[in-house]
């Protein structure tokens, strides 16, 4: 198995509010993208992500139910320092994990990071964003001719840290011996670039050579946010 891991703060903000972790000997790989204002996003992401890794591995990555506990354990530890400072503004994170047990992967996730698959030169986004304009996307209540994306694409229905109750998204599927890849990315990849150029990319050989080409595009587009990404040839 193969991971390869990018983050960029992009070209228009002060910090980056991105974490990620990927441990290839361990089948394990986590994307957080935080929120919250001056360093809270900051915060956020990284508890997320050691909070998460950390229980996958005490659970000695097992079943796949270990993921929704893992995610809760992190949702509460944000709450936990959220509620220490007295945090007027909302202190959160997205969060989007991918695990690999045996012949087997598992993904879950909370916001509107993803997990693409891409397999024999076709790319899938297999998780689908907790926001807003998914909500009015699935209800209906789009109106014609809004870009329901562009008004309220940011607008998180859920969040580690937030206040509303966790309702996490699941997947899973088998791992093929070749010719199959991952991609975990926050929105600063996945605004900017289509799904298009994000399946070119994935095409070329070297995992190394799509990282770089990836985060290139983004930036090549105005990268306005922060730019984060892990690669798995599982």
């Amino acid at each position: 198995m193969k991971m390869v891991g990018r983050t960029h703060p992009g070209l228009q903000r002060m910090r980056n509010e991105d974490a990620l972790r990927y441990e290839a000997e361990n089948g394990v790989a986590v994307l957080a993208d935080g929120m919250g204002g001056l360093m809270a996003g900051s915060e956020a992401s990284k508890v997320a992500v050691e909070k998460i890794c950390r229980h996958l591995e005490l659970s000695a990555i097992g079943a796949a139910n270990d993921l929704g506990a893992a995610i809760e354990s992190a949702h509460q530890a944000i709450l936990e320092i959220s509620a220490a400072k007295e945090m007027a503004s909302k202190m959160g994170s997205t969060v989007v994990i991918w695990m690999r047990t045996g012949d087997a992967w598992h993904g879950a996730w909370v916001g509107d990071s993803r997990l693409y698959h891409w397999h024999h030169q076709q790319l899938r986004q297999i998780t689908k964003d907790h926001s807003l304009a998914q909500r009015m996307l699935d209800s209906g209540e789009a109106e014609p001719g809004v870009d329901v994306e562009a008004h309220y694409g940011h607008v998180l229905t859920q969040g580690l840290g937030l206040r509303q109750p966790l309702d996490p998204g699941y997947c899973s599927g088998g791992c093929e011996s070749s010719g199959q890849r991952f991609l975990l990315c926050s929105d600063g990849l996945s605004d900017m670039v289509d799904d298009e150029k994000i399946a070119a990319a994935l095409s070329c050989s070297d995992l190394e050579e799509v990282a770089d080409r990836l985060i290139g595009d983004a930036l090549d587009m105005g990268g306005r946010d922060n730019i984060s990404l892990i690669l798995i040839e599982p």
